[in-house]
């Protein structure tokens, strides 16, 4: 297996801090015309404490004027998409057969056969299609007939 190993220092995260992006694959492309990075193949990516696993991975690019650097605008996975997401206060672990993550409004959305557990708080979501917006801390869960949605969690008795 050929592996790529992309180190990029100008991704914002949480609090604007840069993060160290490791990403490995059997192929990569990118289109400066089209602002688009392209994995494919056994892709591994690891950024900071959070990890992405699938089939292929679409980064969407913009140029940062003020720096003169490159940042990610958005992530699109698909193929056997796992990934894991750490920090202060949750421990999520998911898969779906596609995952986008847009940067800027801090959406996540998970598109077939969804699955989202949060570890610290002991809770299990699964649905269709996931819809996680951590700007508003809203969540939408979408089912069929076929496939319910399905919400598991702990509560408390007194």
């Amino acid at each position: 297996m050929k592996n790529i190993l992309i180190m990029i220092l100008s991704i914002t995260y949480l609090y604007s801090a840069p993060v160290d992006v490791d990403i490995q694959a059997e192929y990569f492309d990118s289109d400066k015309a089209k602002n688009k990075v392209i994995f494919r193949g056994n892709v591994s990516m690891v950024k900071g404490a959070d990890t992405l696993v699938c089939d292929e991975i679409t980064l969407k690019t913009k140029m940062n004027e003020e720096t003169n650097s490159t940042q990610i605008i958005s992530y699109v996975a698909i193929g056997n998409v796992s990934f894991t997401i750490k920090n202060p206060t949750s421990y999520l672990i998911g898969n779906g057969d596609k995952v986008t993550y847009d940067i800027d409004g801090e959406l996540y959305v998970i598109r077939g056969n969804g699955y989202l557990e949060d570890r610290l708080s002991n809770k299990i979501i699964r649905g269709e299609n996931i819809y996680i917006n951590q700007k508003t801390g809203h969540t939408r869960i979408d089912g069929t007939k076929e496939k319910p949605v399905q919400f598991k969690f702990t509560i408390e008795e007194k």
